[in-house]
């Protein structure tokens, strides 16, 4: 483990120290590409900017809320059609067609319809994120064995019971694998509108930087981006960790 993460930091240096030597050379202008010091002098006066806490805030917001919708309509929508094929057959196509479309895309209806609004915001964010969760629950669902099914009709144990003590659990590492997937792309589809927007948040302030010329400092909310993505990951591995406990390991040596 020691020497994986030392390989993974050893990676991370090269990064910045390619970075560092582009930017210095003067391969790419300093107006495209600042160097790293330059982008860290900028966070620094950053994190000590209001204007940056609320920006933040307001990036967030728009993504835990379209987040919290999606999985309180995918995951019930996914598990009732991976148990029953008749509700997966009959809202099949409909399914297909819904996620082929990019969301961005779909922007300006949206737009047209709800208008700029931190409503819209959320909810271009819960069509990003709804389907990752619907698939991966449904995907759980459809891992009960047949074996299992005929015993609990055997038992003729209700639906309700069903699905809350049988589906859901063998459904439970399926939906965590979702909410991990969706989590992220919550932040990253939140931050697009922004920018494709006039809604306040980092995607705007990353606009704004550059129509000012402040690279550094767009540089840096993109820095930030990338750092709440990442923390949102690992959080996500070890809420997984902690909820799935009684999962045997998938590997023999996975502790």
């Amino acid at each position: 483990m020691v020497k994986v993460r030392l390989l993974q930091l050893g990676a991370l240096a090269t990064m910045l120290l390619l970075w560092a030597l582009i930017a210095a050379v003067g391969v790419v202008s300093s107006t495209a590409l600042p160097g790293p010091a330059s982008v860290a002098a900028a966070l620094g006066d950053l994190l000590g900017s209001g204007a940056f806490w609320q920006a933040m805030g307001e990036t967030l917001r728009g993504a835990v809320t379209g987040l919290l919708v999606a999985i309180a309509v995918g995951i019930p929508v996914g598990l009732v059609t991976g148990v029953y094929a008749a509700a997966e057959e009959s809202s099949r196509l409909l399914m297909e067609i819904l996620r082929s479309f990019p969301v961005i895309a779909l922007l300006p209806v949206f737009l047209l319809v709800l208008g700029s609004t931190p409503g819209m915001k959320a909810t271009v964010v819960f069509i990003a994120c709804v389907f990752p969760v619907l698939l991966q629950a449904q995907y759980g669902a459809r891992s009960v064995s047949q074996a299992v099914h005929e015993t609990v009709r055997g038992y003729r144990i209700p639906r309700m019971l069903r699905m809350r003590r049988v589906v859901l659990p063998a459904a439970a590492p399926s939906i965590m694998t979702g909410l991990r997937l969706a989590a992220t792309t919550s932040v990253l589809v939140s931050i697009g509108v922004e920018v494709l927007t006039t809604l306040p948040g980092m995607g705007h302030m990353i606009m704004e930087s550059q129509q000012a010329g402040a690279s550094a400092k767009a540089y840096a909310y993109i820095l930030t981006a990338g750092a709440i993505g990442y923390t949102i990951t690992l959080l996500a591995q070890r809420a997984e960790r902690r909820l799935l406990r009684w999962r045997p390991p998938a590997h023999a040596g996975e502790e």
